[in-house]
């Protein structure tokens, strides 16, 4: 009994163990945005003690503005007189006396008194900054270590992987190489240390990484758990200097200035204190000794003016205005000196900054040769003999420390930005990543291939090698793949169009048709029917595309319905609207805006004959950037059927994060995804400027990540963009 007693507590244990480690493991998983910290925020310790140290001043305010006007004075008094018109044995009487009144200061006195309030104001005042400034530095803080906890996983993530290799057997492989007489001893031991340094690195990092961990926590005032972080986009920061720079102890000197510059400007009888006085009394008047008609009462009122006032009123006066000037003086000179100071600060860390912008540059170039070099390397396998293992293996240790270096750069690159924010205001939510990442999953690819290269014994099969040199193919994505299109006059005359390559892998054209193309379709539409019924011979969908933004505008709304009444019998699969808000010029406030949206395709989707997709920015799929309005919950009740999100960046975690979310919350709707191939974007915007091998990767990771049954595909921007790209990229 005591052995199965014994084995049954084991397995319980063993039990618990797995659960703990399924929960740890879940809890690893769980993305957590910097917006999720920023909620605690006024948790801080140093925000509590800015908030009570404003309420002190608030409140002494409030005392100083109690003291101001008018006043209630009084006294009792008592004593003796003797009057010589009083009979005898009645001169002497005792005399008490009580007086009340109300004084109201002037001159002088009420210029104390108001001085003493705006005195209390400016300091209500310095802590509202100071709060303000708390609140500021607090979130810049707690973005800096998310940073930090960011770069640490990232390095974490990529030095695991090439220590893997370790256990994989990449040094029993050198051994035998050694001992066959195939290595050098000394070159055997010059492999050995890489992978001490990246257990060095793993120390570090992880030790980073929990000190961060413990920061946030202390910051939000919360329990922190692992998580995994995103990277938001960050705003654009101009090579120009601005005309001033946002400071706290400039915000604080001005605010000192503009008071000591009213007192100066407002005080005209400084030394004469006055006031008006409204004064009653009475009492009795008791002789002594008494008298048998006992005390005699008398009272009585008087109104004064009062003042006071040194005999050098003059002397005093001057020296106060010249104490005032003085200070006034120091003050915009310490104003000066201090703005020049952090002028030079701020120049210092821009100057930091672009240089590092250039430096990151130059580490994604390096990073480009060293993954070629180890492609090379791991071709060079399959037809070379000699010590092309021991170059593939060189190869991959000068990946490791340059992906390093990169996400290095990106991180104090990062965190730079953070800095050079406490200087600048950028707009919270930024349209457009500027300074995108590196993706985490590019990086630790070649090193999963060199673990499959290990584990197969060091030998790479034909199959695999087949790969390798024709990595491409054209039909590289396991979804769907739709294209906006913009030239619809040379897709409907293109010759050929349905047996091209670059047309293979396209089953949705959402084509776009100018004034006279829907005016010619209305009038005459066999050629466009004939256009669609080889396209759905072809098992391709064609949809109807329409995107000018002033018809979100009432005035302007009645073209769109129009065309669609002249269209409604061309058997499209679908209309589709490109209608951006924020292209819209007009004076309409930004929440206006997105309800005259709302409510154009409220209206188009009464009279459509087709089911309607929206294009959408991915700011509108959350309600603290959609002006308080839920524009997908919107949209799904007029019955749209998809939501297209223009999520243009290099950032494909982000882009994962974001549409997965928005997925979640609304599985009732379609979300597709669309990327952008245009030359004019950016490279942290369009793939336009990446390789052939990038695209493709890029575009089955984000196919692969956002698989689900509300995932309606990537959508291409645009047919003309695809077909340039294709040709100046061949396979």
């Amino acid at each position: 009994m005591g052995i199965e007693k014994g084995e049954a507590v084991t397995v319980r244990c063993l039990f618990l163990l797995a659960l703990l480690i399924m929960l740890s493991s879940s809890t690893l998983a769980e993305s957590r945005t910097l917006a999720d910290f920023f909620s605690h925020l006024d948790q801080a310790a140093s925000i509590l003690k800015t908030q009570a140290d404003l309420e002190a001043q608030r409140s002494n305010l409030l005392a100083q503005e109690a003291l101001k006007g008018l006043e209630v004075f009084g006294g009792v008094s008592g004593g003796f007189q003797k009057s010589p018109y009083a009979r005898e044995p009645f001169g002497h009487f005792f005399d008490p006396m009580a007086r009340i009144g109300l004084r109201y200061p002037l001159l002088g006195s009420a210029e104390r008194q108001q001085r003493a309030i705006e005195d209390a104001a400016t300091q209500v005042r310095i802590e509202t900054i100071r709060l303000d400034w708390s609140r500021r530095l607090a979130a810049l803080f707690l973005e800096e270590n998310y940073a930090a906890y960011w770069s640490a996983q990232k390095i974490l993530a990529l030095t695991d992987n090439y220590l893997h290799l370790r256990h994989e057997g990449v040094e029993n492989l050198l051994r035998k190489r050694q001992e066959a007489g195939l290595l050098f001893k000394s070159d055997y031991f010059e492999f050995l240390p890489a992978f001490e340094r990246a257990q060095r690195t793993q120390v570090e990092f992880y030790n980073n990484s929990n000190q961060a961990l413990m920061r946030l926590a202390h910051l939000t005032n919360s329990t922190v758990m692992p998580f995994t972080p995103v990277k938001p986009p960050l705003g654009k920061i101009a090579d120009t200097l601005p005309n001033e720079v946002d400071q706290l102890d400039l915000r604080i000197l001005q605010t000192q200035i503009d008071n000591l510059q009213n007192i100066r400007d407002t005080q005209n009888w400084q030394g004469i204190e006055s006031d008006v006085s409204v004064t009653g009394f009475g009492g009795p008047a008791i002789p002594h000794p008494s008298p048998p008609d006992g005390m005699q009462w008398g009272y009585g009122g008087a109104v004064g003016f009062n003042f006071r006032m040194p005999l050098e009123i003059v002397s005093y006066r001057r020296n106060e205005q010249s104490r005032l000037n003085s200070q006034l003086i120091s003050l915009r000179a310490d104003y000066t000196r201090r703005g020049q100071e952090l002028q030079h600060e701020f120049h210092a860390l821009l100057s930091s900054f672009q240089q590092l912008t250039q430096q990151i540059n130059f580490q994604r170039t390096r990073l480009e040769a060293a993954q070629e070099l180890l492609r090379e390397r791991y071709l060079r396998l399959q037809v070379l003999d000699g010590d092309v293992i021991e170059q593939y293996l060189q190869a991959l240790n000068t990946y490791y420390r340059v992906a390093v270096d990169n996400i290095e750069a990106e991180s104090e690159h990062w965190k730079l930005h953070i800095r050079l924010r406490q200087f600048i205001l950028l707009p919270s939510m930024p349209e457009e990543d500027n300074y995108p990442e590196t993706d985490i999953t590019s990086l630790i690819n070649p090193l999963h291939q060199a673990k499959k290269f290990l584990t197969s014994g060091g030998n790479v099969t034909l199959k695999h090698r087949d790969e390798l040199i024709t990595p491409v193919s054209t039909q590289f994505i396991s979804g769907q793949l739709a294209v906006y299109v913009w030239n619809f006059d040379e897709l409907i005359t293109h010759a050929g169009l349905w047996n091209k390559k670059e047309t293979h892998v396209i089953n949705r054209f959402l084509v776009s048709l100018d004034a006279r193309q829907i005016s010619q379709a209305a009038d005459n539409p066999k050629n466009l029917r004939n256009f669609l019924h080889d396209a759905h011979h072809h098992k391709k969908k064609i949809e109807l595309l329409l995107g000018d933004p002033d018809w979100i505008l009432p005035e302007y709304r009645h073209h769109l319905i129009q065309i669609i009444h002249q269209l409604k019998t061309v058997s499209f699969d679908g209309l589709h609207l490109d209608i951006e808000p924020d292209q819209l010029e007009s004076e309409l406030s930004g929440k206006a805006r997105l309800e005259e949206f709302v409510e154009t395709i409220r209206q188009v989707a009464a009279i459509s004959p087709w089911p309607i997709g929206i294009s959408i920015h991915p700011r509108y799929l959350t309600k603290d950037s959609s002006f308080g309005l839920c524009i997908p919950c919107e949209l799904g009740k007029i019955g749209i059927k998809e939501i297209t999100v223009m999520y243009y960046s290099m950032n494909v975690h982000a882009i994962v994060t974001a549409l997965k979310s928005a997925m979640q919350q609304h599985p009732a709707l379609m979300f597709s995804l669309a990327q952008s191939l245009e030359q004019e974007l950016g490279s942290e915007n369009s793939y336009a400027h990446k390789p052939r091998q990038h695209f493709i990767n890029a575009m089955q990771h984000l196919q692969d990540q956002l698989q689900g049954s509300n995932f309606g595909g990537l959508i291409i921007q645009s047919w003309l963009d695809w077909e340039h790209y294709l040709h100046e990229n061949p396979l």
